[in-house]
């Protein structure tokens, strides 16, 4: 068996919600883009010194206030060590505006893989949020403003923040939503106050793990864990069974049985591990099919055992009792089986999903109750979590398999 962890850093677009901070070995940057035509706001600012810059984020309000985020973490206090970098384009009317969005989102993003700021300094954010607050304030630092003065009729401002020594991450709204970030400009002295749309928003994250060949599996981010495993024991396991040689030598697939249920099983330690929340987590599954000729991925689907999940919980969750973890691999056993002589591994992927609030339900899924209240299995928010699956992949796993056969009375 062999195991390789996968981490897909390419920048994403934060419509919807974003994190910042650092947490589980794992750094999120956000970057914003402003632009805007206003003359006369350039020209008030370009008059006076008594200017300043910050940005406004609002917190993820049904995170913070949920029941099931810790409630001795609030109130959330710390001193930031940030950065700021940015870039700034000058334009000379709301045409250039209007170029700035027709940028595509794909093409931003990709532009943000190279980042190359015109500058960049580094500032000091006091953090103290209680139950109460309802959004964040970020104060730019006197050189932005400096280099913002030089632009005169229409502008792009794109900016990065980055904290890569937080103790934590912060949750907040992302640019698509009704509570989008504003980057707002004080005039003391005119009494002015402007403030300009964050119109489109990224999350860039990178890996501070400093072992690259652990097993490792972050929440929250576009990770990923790819367990494969040499035919050799499982045939040999199927020929024992059978009593005739596997794989099948014949022409074409090798028909002459179905899997209908197929169970990976790991050993589990949760002391390497860590989460915010402290809720058990689930684990998704995917295998590797063959399709037209081609290795893709298939996503699992997972059946209930309704009796052993009431007394025990489901079987596919980190941060729980016990010291195992049972993955179904029913779509990718069965293509495997049947497809075997041509010497193919089996190959699974795993990834760790939402926080299960209500571990020893058997629906699976948020229903509504017989009273008409909806009731909540899983949290609707990522735990940035990370765990280590080492111990498990170089420990023996057991695989059970239910066979629908076509080979006599077995």
């Amino acid at each position: 068996m062999s195991a390789e962890a996968f981490l897909d850093s390419s920048p994403t677009l934060a419509n919807d919600r974003a994190v910042w901070g650092t947490t589980a070995n794992i750094s999120h940057d956000l970057a914003f883009d402003v632009a805007f035509y206003d003359s006369a706001f350039f020209a008030d600012i370009n008059k006076t010194d008594s200017v300043s810059a910050y940005l406004t984020l609002y917190l993820l309000r049904p995170f913070y206030s949920s029941k099931s985020f810790p409630a001795d973490s609030l109130p959330l206090k710390e001193d930031l060590n940030l950065t700021v970098s940015w870039k700034l384009d000058k334009g000379s009317s709301k045409s250039f505006v209007d170029s700035v969005a027709r940028i595509s989102e794909s093409r931003w993003l990709s532009d943000l893989k190279k980042w190359k700021p015109d500058s960049s300094a580094d500032t000091t954010l006091s953090i103290s949020i209680s139950a109460k607050d309802t959004v964040l304030r970020v104060n730019l630092p006197s050189s932005f403003v400096s280099a913002m003065k030089k632009l005169t009729k229409s502008c792009r401002i794109q900016l990065r923040l980055s904290a890569p020594e937080a103790a934590r991450t912060y949750r907040f709204y992302g640019s698509g939503t009704k509570l989008f970030p504003k980057l707002w400009v004080d005039v003391s002295k005119a009494k002015r106050h402007d403030y300009f749309d964050v119109f489109r928003m990224a999350h860039i994250i990178s890996n501070k793990e400093t072992c690259t060949d652990c097993a490792v599996l972050h929440g929250g981010v576009y990770d990923s864990l790819v367990v494969e495993y040499e035919s050799a024991p499982i045939m040999k396991a199927l020929s024992d069974f059978y009593g005739d040689d596997f794989p099948y030598q014949g022409e074409g697939d090798d028909v002459r049985q179905t899997v209908v249920l197929a169970q990976m099983t790991f050993a589990r330690d949760d002391s390497q591990g860590s989460s915010e929340l402290g809720l058990p987590i689930q684990v998704v599954v995917g295998s590797y099919v063959d399709s037209s000729g081609k290795s893709v991925r298939q996503m699992e689907a997972y059946k209930l055992n309704k009796s052993l999940i009431a007394s025990q919980g489901h079987p596919n969750m980190v941060f729980f009792d016990g010291d195992s973890l049972t993955l179904q691999v029913t779509y990718g056993l069965r293509d495997f089986i049947n497809r075997a002589k041509d010497g193919r591994t089996f190959k699974m992927m795993m990834r760790l999903g939402y926080p299960v609030l209500q571990a020893k339900d058997p629906a699976y899924t948020d229903y509504k109750t017989a009273a008409g209240d909806t009731s909540y299995v899983f949290f609707s928010h990522f735990d940035n979590a990370r765990y280590d699956f080492s111990t498990s992949v170089k420990q023996p796993s057991t695989l059970k398999l239910w066979l629908a056969n076509k080979r006599g009375d077995k």
